[in-house]
C-alpha cells in the first residue's frame, strides 16, 4: 500500500518538470523530466479519477514535459512528422482500440467465472492512454532533432545511472528496500529478486530486470563517450565504463549481461556502417517476432535447453516463460487483428474453475493478445522502422545516432522476454525518427550549439 509520500512524489513532478523548463533549454529539460521520473517516482500507484487515464509514474512526466515544452519553448514543439508512413502508424496506434471494442464485445465465461464484453467507453479511454504513450515519441521528435540533442540524451543517461548506481549497491548489500523504506511497499515479488545467493537492485523501478536493462543501456552510453576520449566528473569515460561493467555484474541479470556484452562489442569495434546494419536487422526480427516465433523459427526451445546444461534455476525460469508464450500465443491467434482487449481476456484461464494459468513477460506478447496486429504492428513499427529506413537509405548516422539506434535494439530485445517499454524508448524512437530529415545536417548542429548554455559538467 503506497504511503503519503508517494502520493506527495506524484503531485510535485509537474512542478519539477516545469521548473526545469523554466531554467533549461527544452532539450535537456526534457531530457532529465522524463529520465528523473522514471528513476525516482513510485510504481504501482497512481491517482485513478473515473473518466480519464491514471495518472502515475508513467503519464505525470508525460504530460508534464507536453505541458512544459508548450509553455517555455520558442516556436511549435508538437510536430506532426513529415512521413506519411509515421503519421499513419500513430494514427493507427490511436484508433486500433476502437475496431478492438467492436470486435469484443461478447462476455467470457469460465466456469463460473466471467470477463465483461468491451464498452464504447473502453475504446476512448484506451485511445486516451495511447495517446499519453506517444507524448515522448512526438516530443523526442520535434524536440531533440539535432546530433548535440542525442549527445546530451546520451551524457545524461550515463551520468543519471552512475548516480543511481550508489542506491543500486546499497540494495546489492543490503536487500532492495529502497522503494519500500521510502514509499512504503515493495513493487513486486520479493523472491525473484533473490539470485545466486544475492540481491537484485530493484531501487524504484519496480524490478531488478528493469535495472539490469538500464544499466546495459548506460553501458553502450559510456562506450559511446569512452570512444569520444570524454571525460566523466573528470575522469576518463574508459573507467567509468569498467565500473559500470561491474555493476551490470552485480546486477545478476544473464539476458542483459549478454545484450549489453554484444552491444558493447559493437560499440566499441564495429564502425558506424555495420552498427547502422545490426540495428536495421534486429529491428526487422523484432518486427517479425511474432511470425517467427509462431512457426517456430526461433530456436527457444533448443536455447532453453542448453541453458540447462549449465544452470537449471535459469532455465526454469525460461521454459516456464517459453510454455506460457506458446499458450498466449495460441490464445491470440483467435482474434488476431485486434486482439481480445482489457480485463484480462488476452490471458488463458482453467476451462472449469476460471483460475488464471497466464504469466504475462514479454511486451511483445501483450501486445498482441491486447490489442492484435493491429496494435502490435503499430507499436514496434515506431521503433522499428526508423532503422530499417535509416539504413535503406544509406543515411550517415552520426556518433550520438549510431549509438542511440544500438541502445533502442538492446531496449527492444529486451521487450521480447520482460516488459520493459518505458517512456525512454519512445523518447529514443522519436528522436532516431527524426534523423532522416535534414535537420540533422551540419547547419542545425551548429545553431544548436550557439543556441545551448554549456554542458561541459556532463562530459
Amino acid at each position: 500500500m503506497p504511503n503519503t509520500v508517494a502520493y506527495i512524489a506524484l503531485l510535485l513532478w509537474p512542478a519539477v518538470t516545469l521548473a526545469l523548463f523554466a531554467s533549461m533549454r527544452p532539450a535537456p529539460a526534457l531530457i532529465w523530466s522524463l529520465l528523473g521520473g522514471y528513476l525516482l517516482l513510485p510504481v504501482n500507484t497512481a491517482f485513478d479519477f473515473p473518466g480519464v487515464p491514471a495518472l502515475d509514474k508513467t503519464s505525470i512526466p508525460s504530460i508534464s514535459a507536453l505541458v512544459g515544452a508548450l509553455i517555455f519553448a520558442k516556436g511549435p514543439v508538437v510536430r506532426p512528422p513529415r512521413e506519411w508512413w509515421l503519421v499513419a502508424l500513430l494514427a493507427l496506434y490511436i484508433i486500433s482500440p476502437m475496431f478492438t471494442v467492436l470486435t469484443n464485445r461478447d462476455s467470457l465465461m469460465f466456469g463460473s467465472f466471467m470477463l465483461p464484453g468491451l464498452k464504447p467507453y473502453d475504446a476512448f479511454s484506451v485511445a486516451a492512454y495511447k495517446c499519453i504513450d506517444l507524448i515522448p515519441f512526438v516530443l523526442g521528435y520535434s524536440v531533440l532533432r539535432t546530433t548535440r540533442a542525442q549527445d546530451y540524451f546520451l551524457r545524461a543517461l550515463v551520468v543519471a545511472v552512475l548516480g543511481y548506481s550508489l542506491l543500486m549497491l546499497i540494495e546489492v548489500r543490503l536487500s532492495p528496500q529502497l522503494h519500500t523504506w521510502i514509499y512504503g511497499f515493495f513493487p513486486h515479488s520479493f523472491g525473484q529478486q533473490v539470485r545466486d545467493g544475492g540481491y537484485r537492485p530493484v531501487v524504484f523501478l519496480g524490478h531488478g530486470l528493469l535495472v539490469a536493462i538500464l544499466t546495459a543501456m548506460a553501458i553502450v552510453a559510456t562506450a559511446y563517450l569512452a570512444r569520444r576520449r570524454a571525460t566523466i566528473f573528470g575522469v576518463s569515460a574508459w573507467a567509468w565504463l569498467a565500473y559500470l561493467v561491474v555493476v551490470m555484474i552485480l546486477c545478476r541479470s544473464l539476458g542483459a549481461l549478454v545484450l549489453s556484452a554484444a552491444a558493447l562489442f559493437a560499440m566499441i569495434v564495429i564502425p558506424r556502417k555495420g552498427v547502422r546494419l545490426i540495428c536495421a536487422l534486429v529491428a526487422i526480427m523484432v518486427l517479425l517476432y511474432p511470425i517467427l516465433r509462431g512457426v517456430d523459427v526461433v530456436p527457444v526451445q533448443a536455447f532453453a535447453d542448453q541453458i540447462a546444461a549449465v544452470n537449471e534455476e535459469r532455465s526454469g525460469s525460461l521454459q516456464t516463460r517459453i510454455d506460457n508464450e506458446n499458450q498466449l500465443l495460441e490464445r491470440a491467434n483467435q482474434r488476431p487483428w485486434f486482439g481480445w482487449g482489457g480485463y484480462g481476456r488476452n490471458r488463458v484461464y482453467d476451462e472449469y474453475t476460471g483460475r488464471d494459468l497466464s504469466i504475462t513477460d514479454g511486451t511483445w506478447i501483450i501486445i498482441i493478445g491486447s490489442n492484435g496486429w493491429a496494435g502490435y504492428i503499430a507499436a514496434f513499427s515506431l521503433f522499428c522502422l526508423p532503422m530499417v529506413a535509416a539504413w535503406r537509405r544509406g543515411a550517415r548516422l552520426s556518433p550520438a545516432s549510431a549509438a542511440l539506434s544500438l541502445i533502442l535494439a538492446v531496449n527492444l530485445l529486451d521487450l521480447l522476454p520482460n516488459s520493459s517499454l518505458t517512456p525512454l524508448t519512445w523518447l529514443m524512437a522519436g528522436t532516431l525518427a527524426r534523423m532522416l530529415q535534414r535537420s540533422l545536417r551540419t547547419t542545425s548542429d551548429t545553431t544548436y550549439y550557439r543556441e545551448q548554455p554549456d554542458n561541459s559538467h556532463l562530459a
